[in-house]
């Protein structure tokens, strides 16, 4: 089974910030890299969850598959570390000004022993945390589903502009499943 990475995001400080994190939801560019700190235990293939932390509203933004093993480049930071990175796809990206998201301080009472308000970036969970993690993200997804796709209506219709969310057409199918079986329950 592929390891779950936890990619952190802290916009005040780092070189991605909240405008650029806009800009990939509105161009839907959905292809990028990240630093990885536990670069040993990733591998391409491997799942992601990108958790903003920091200032504001903290939690899960983002969420795909690494698309490359680690690699070196230069230091995002400027300081002239040796800093990995690996490429990565998004299925999911979630403006949490607009809509909402699995927060911190849920993640902290529910997946126990990590550190889910900053750290390095890049970490993996163990076995327990990442099965506990996925269930709160199906169960994200589900009971989100309709909101989701009543708002990609609207961005549809140009009612709404799209600095909301990106989903990659895999997830939209999921997401309209999600629906229609919440709507054959309540029949």
């Amino acid at each position: 089974m592929s390891s779950v990475v936890i990619l952190k995001w802290n916009p005040a400080i780092s070189s991605y910030n909240f405008i650029s994190f806009l800009g990939h939801i509105v161009e839907n560019e959905n292809e990028m890299n990240w630093s990885i700190w536990e670069y040993e235990k990733v591998h391409k293939g491997d799942e992601f969850f990108m958790l903003k932390v920091g200032c504001g509203i903290n939690g899960i933004v983002m969420a795909g598959k690494l698309t490359s093993e680690p690699y070196v480049s230069g230091d995002w930071s400027g300081r002239g570390r040796k800093v990995y990175y690996c490429d990565f796809k998004a299925e999911l990206m979630v403006n949490p000004a607009t809509l909402p998201i699995i927060e911190s301080s849920f993640l902290e009472d529910n997946v126990l022993g990590f550190e889910w308000y900053g750290g390095h970036s890049g970490a993996v969970l163990d076995e327990q945390q990442a099965q506990a993690l996925r269930i709160i993200y199906d169960r994200y997804l589900r009971e989100n589903a309709s909101l989701f796709l009543d708002r990609q209506e609207l961005i549809a219709k140009r009612e709404l502009l799209n600095d909301q969310f990106f989903f990659s057409r895999k997830l939209v199918k999921a997401l309209e499943g999600f629906k229609a079986s919440q709507e054959g329950n309540q029949s």
